[in-house]
C-alpha cells in the first residue's frame, strides 16, 4: 500500500477538482494547483514512489476534470515533480518549514510559466489574476497539506510497536 498511498491521495484531490464547489471565477486555479502541490510534496518525501508516467497521467486526468486544455496540468505536475526530485536532498533534513521555503519560488515559477503557456494556447494575453490567486492560495495551503501528507506517510511507514514486540504500544 505504501507505493499506492501517494497515487490514491492525489487522485482524491484530482476528483475534488471536478466537484462544483461554487468558487468564484478568479479561484479556478486553486484546486488544480493543490494537485500539483501534492505531487511536489510526495516527490520530496523519502520513500514515496511517484513515477513520472503516473505524474503525467494524474495531470492529464486533472485536465479532463477541470475542462482545461489537455497537457496543461500534466506539464505543470511534471515540472513540479522534476523540481521536487532535484531538491529532495535539501528537504530531507528540513521539514515542513524548509519545504515551504522551497515551494514558494517553485509556485511563482509555475504560475509565471502557466500564464505564458495559457497565453500561447489562446493566442492572447490571458488574465493573470486567477493564476496569481491560485498560486497565493497554494502558498498559504502548503504547510497544512504537506504536514498532512507527512503525517500520513509517517503513520504508514512506522512499524507498530505492538506488532514488533507483541505488546501494547
Amino acid at each position: 500500500m505504501s507505493a499506492m498511498l501517494p497515487i490514491v491521495s492525489i487522485l482524491v484531490a484530482v476528483f475534488a477538482t471536478a466537484v462544483p464547489w461554487g468558487l468564484p471565477a478568479d479561484a479556478t486555479f486553486v484546486l488544480p494547483l493543490v494537485v500539483v502541490m501534492m505531487v511536489f510534496c510526495w516527490r520530496t518525501i523519502q520513500g514515496a514512489v511517484l513515477p513520472p508516467i503516473v505524474v503525467m497521467l494524474i495531470g492529464l486526468l486533472t485536465d479532463v476534470t477541470t475542462g482545461g486544455p489537455l497537457g496543461y496540468w500534466g506539464l505543470m505536475a511534471l515540472m513540479a515533480s522534476s523540481i521536487a526530485g532535484w531538491t529532495q536532498s535539501i528537504t530531507d533534513k528540513g521539514g515542513v518549514g524548509l519545504l515551504w521555503l522551497v515551494w514558494l519560488p517553485v509556485v511563482v515559477l509555475l504560475a509565471g510559466f502557466g500564464w505564458l503557456l495559457a497565453s500561447l494556447y489562446f493566442f492572447r494575453w490571458v488574465d493573470w489574476r486567477p493564476i496569481a490567486i491560485g498560486a497565493a492560495a497554494s502558498a498559504v495551503l502548503f504547510p497544512h497539506v504537506s504536514y498532512l501528507l507527512l503525517r500520513l506517510e509517517r503513520a504508514r511507514l512506522a512499524p507498530r510497536r505492538s506488532a514488533a514486540y507483541g505488546g501494547p504500544a
